[in-house]
């Protein structure tokens, strides 16, 4: 959420959608709905393989395609709870699913491959490696991991590492031959963006490089009920969502903004990877049970920040985080990189390492290049000098290239904006 008053960007729409109340999932028919709750919560949900928030959430499913869907709720600590529904919900219908987690206090190994191999890969939003790795001796139960390679999409799954036992991950990474971009506004704007669970920037902007095809957005911001919708990325061309959030009516929730000087700090909440802190822009934490959570941030030379927060419904907490320089400081620096539009991808000395906006939290220090590549648009270059414990930020504004990308019809649908407050930013 940022904390200055963004102002719109007026686009002109071939279709566009306000999301108000009940709306239409899927092509032009309702949807139904599982509600999820689950014990302890603050757990993450992959519905279908794609991460929709933590608990309490509620998932919007289109009654066409496969009427089967498979729901895993999972938080490290615990082993995950997976459950397959053969039929799902009717028209306006909703299930309602209480997860109870079974925790498990040992620990695991967990080993990422990627195909092709390379791709850098993080574990709830820090480690960042180039993959074949092994991360040793961590906790087991549910894990976050991710993988970036350039000119393929982004990967995201929720592993479960067992106990005492180690599990391998091969992110089979599928090739980036057809992409669009999506441009997104709110009213009010600053929401945070995510795109198949990926922090992809704050309203209004526009996000690049992504496959064509349908994508589970949510828009989240403080005090506001989540925004839940599918669009559809028509190929070279640009999608549209214009959506109002609405203040909710007898809120059963909380919400928290987390901020970090510096920022790139890497936010835990009750120990659950929920995001990055961003410049100028407040980590939304959004349907939050009331009663004491605790919130951890974490950055490469800096000491980690610890605080509780005593959450209430319908009350915005502030957490703004003064980071310590650590007593001693590695070799190396962190790494705050973003553009407009966003979604570019990042080379650092010639290596793919992630697309903006992105944290890295581990440079070593002296003299690099970084490029910043965005299809349609202009490549941005620079060389910067990174001391240990320093902390540098890059801001790149991309020109439009010779032939822009056009703009065409599209078909957009939105799932219903549900009465809930659920985690998640930076």
């Amino acid at each position: 959420m940022n904390k200055s008053v963004l102002i719109g960007i007026t686009f002109i729409m071939a279709f566009s959608l306000v999301a108000s109340g009940a709306s239409q999932q899927g092509t032009g028919e309702a949807a139904g709905y599982f509600s999820v709750a689950s014990v302890p919560g603050e757990a993450q949900v992959v519905m279908d393989s794609i991460y929709r928030g933590n608990t309490p959430v509620i998932v919007p499913v289109p009654l066409t395609g496969t009427p089967s869907h498979t729901l895993t709720v999972s938080k490290p600590g615990y082993l995950p709870w997976v459950r397959t529904y053969e039929t799902g919900p009717g028209a306006g219908q909703t299930f309602a699913v209480n997860a109870v987690l079974e925790p498990s206090t040992e620990r695991g190994t967990l080993i990422v491959t990627t195909s092709p191999a390379g791709a850098l890969v993080t574990i709830d939003g820090t480690g960042g490696q180039q993959a074949p790795w092994t991360y040793g001796d961590i906790p087991s139960g549910s894990h976050v991991v991710r993988a970036f390679l350039s000119g393929f999409q982004p990967y995201l799954t929720i592993v479960n590492v067992p106990p005492g036992s180690t599990i391998t991950v091969d992110a089979s990474l599928l090739p980036l031959s057809r992409i669009g971009a999506l441009q997104v506004k709110s009213n009010p704007g600053g929401a945070d963006i995510y795109i198949d669970g990926f922090y992809s920037g704050s309203t209004a902007t526009t996000v690049g490089n992504l496959a064509a095809g349908e994508h589970f957005v949510t828009l989240r911001l403080a005090g506001y009920q989540d925004w839940l919708g599918t669009v559809d990325i028509p190929e070279n061309s640009v999608a549209f969502i214009d959506a109002r959030l609405e203040v909710a009516s007898a809120p059963t929730t909380g919400d928290i903004l987390v901020s970090s000087n510096p920022p790139g700090a890497a936010v835990f909440n009750d120990e659950v990877y929920v995001g990055n802190t961003m410049p100028d822009d407040a980590l939304d934490l959004t349907g939050l049970l009331p009663g004491l959570h605790t919130i951890r941030l974490e950055l490469q030379n800096y000491q980690d920040f610890t605080v509780q927060v005593e959450v209430e419904a319908g009350q915005i907490r502030i957490v703004d985080a003064d980071l310590v320089l650590a007593t001693n400081p590695s070799q190396s620096g962190s790494l705050l990189v973003n553009s407009d539009p966003q979604g570019a991808n990042v080379f650092l000395d010639n290596a793919c390492i992630g697309i903006t906006p992105l944290s890295v939290p581990s440079v070593t220090a002296g003299n690099h290049t970084l490029l910043i590549r965005l299809a349609g648009y202009t490549d941005y270059s620079t060389a910067f000098t990174i001391a240990p414990g320093e902390a540098v930020q890059i801001q790149a504004a991309l020109g439009p290239a010779a032939t822009p990308i056009n703009i065409g019809i599209l078909t957009l649908s939105a799932a219903a904006v549900a009465m809930i407050f659920f985690l998640r930013k930076k």
